[in-house]
């Protein structure tokens, strides 16, 4: 809608009629999200575009004659709703536009499928810090033993009322790094949304404890996410992933390269449907491995952080289906060193099965399976090669 006034006397004593300038705005009722469109000014001389709202911005604010250019922005409404009002004035008068935003609408994703035991409701960290022992028996868990000086920890999110677990990790205080971190994946748990590069400091962990990375590392590599920003796309689940805690130092060219690659294969794996070809969920530990490396890369304020000689992927799939895998469940791993030697694709001779790669790392992944299905199968299921399941490539 448009609404004009005007009128007004010319120059040089002879009266001539001034013609009023006119706003409109394509889309006037728009949703809840940010977002921005173009104005359509038509005037004759100079002119000048206010808004009454500081949610709404305007640029170029003034101008000269007619424009399709002007491009009117605002930002997200998680309130009510609300409007707004476009002015555009010039020797010829003025002129008004409206803009309704809707409330922002996030789409609350269902409860993913757990096979396992349904989330423990959040505790206290034993002494401030982390436990010694997984309090858990989740199946995604890898072994974290009462003497091997690190502590568990996990991060929990809301998804609609429920309160549920996004992503546990082992802390490594020597290291400054999570040697690994654990968590369900389903079309549920991802969500939806952008990323939101909300580096921080983990509430779990004092800073002296962890690094300070608000910056790159200095001396090696970038800023690897563990648990990936794109597994985890509602809000607040999202800004948990660029905890410092969930960073390691990993050559640049190997994150972005096959690194995120076989990232963007796990989330195709969780999210593939059917009765037989589909996943309920997809349990994923995601590490680091320290070994013999004497690298260190500097966090932001000096202090030494470990470089990994190599970084490793455990899947463990699941469909609540019998004639599927061994009693629903199948799984396969990746190994690859820090370094971009490994071209692009993700292909079935980069995968080996999960005993050899606890074999490589010394201790149990997916330690709760032998509860679940047995001790016999849950060892079929860790020694079946990947590369000869159909179902992965």
């Amino acid at each position: 809608m448009v609404v004009s006034c005007g009128g007004g006397s010319g120059n040089g004593g002879k009266e001539e009629p001034l013609v009023p300038p006119t706003v409109s705005i394509k889309t006037q009722s728009v949703t809840g999200e940010a977002g921005s469109q173009f104005l359509t000014v038509t005037a004759t001389g100079n002119w000048t575009i206010t808004t009454n709202a500081s949610w709404l911005t305007v640029s170029p604010s003034s101008g000269s004659g007619s424009s399709s250019t002007v491009v009117i922005s605002y930002t997200e409404n998680t309130d009510a709703i609300r409007t707004g009002v476009v002015t555009i004035s010039s020797s010829g008068g003025s002129a008004i536009a409206n803009i309704t935003q809707s409330k922002l609408v996030v789409p609350v994703p269902p409860t993913p499928p757990t096979p396992g035991t349904p989330d423990d409701p959040p505790a206290q960290e034993e002494n401030g810090y982390g436990f010694k022992t997984a309090p858990h028996s989740w199946l995604e868990l890898p072994e974290t033993p009462e003497d091997d000086k690190l502590e568990f920890f996990t991060h929990y999110m809301k998804i609609g009322d429920a309160t549920v677990r996004n992503y546990s990790f082992d802390w490594d205080y020597d290291n400054l790094v999570a040697p690994w971190v654990a968590y369900p994946l389903c079309t549920g748990n991802i969500g939806s949304g952008s990323r939101t590069d909300q580096w921080g400091l983990d509430p779990l962990l004092p800073d002296t404890k962890q690094p300070i990375l608000y910056a790159a590392f200095s001396g090696f590599g970038s800023r690897g996410h563990q648990i990936p920003s794109a597994d985890r796309l509602n809000k607040d689940a999202n800004v948990q992933t660029f905890y410092f805690t969930n960073m390691t130092p990993q050559d640049y060219d190997f994150n972005g390269g096959i690194w995120a690659n076989l990232e963007n294969q796990v989330r195709t794996w969780a999210k593939k449907t059917g009765t037989t070809s589909g996943t309920d969920t997809l349990y994923v530990v995601t590490g680091c491995f320290i070994g013999g490396s004497t690298k260190k890369a500097k966090d932001n304020a000096g202090k030494a952080v470990a470089v990994p000689e190599a970084y490793f992927k455990a899947l463990l799939r699941y469909k609540n289906n019998e004639s599927v895998g061994y009693k629903g469940f199948m799984a396969c791993a990746f190994w690859m060193e820090n370094e971009n030697k490994y071209g692009s694709k993700i292909t079935k001779d980069l995968s080996i099965s999960i005993s050899d790669l606890e074999k490589k790392l010394g201790y149990k992944l997916f330690v709760n399976l032998d509860a679940k299905v047995g001790a016999e199968t849950a060892k079929a299921i860790k020694e079946e090669n990947p590369a000869s399941v159909s179902w992965w490539w």
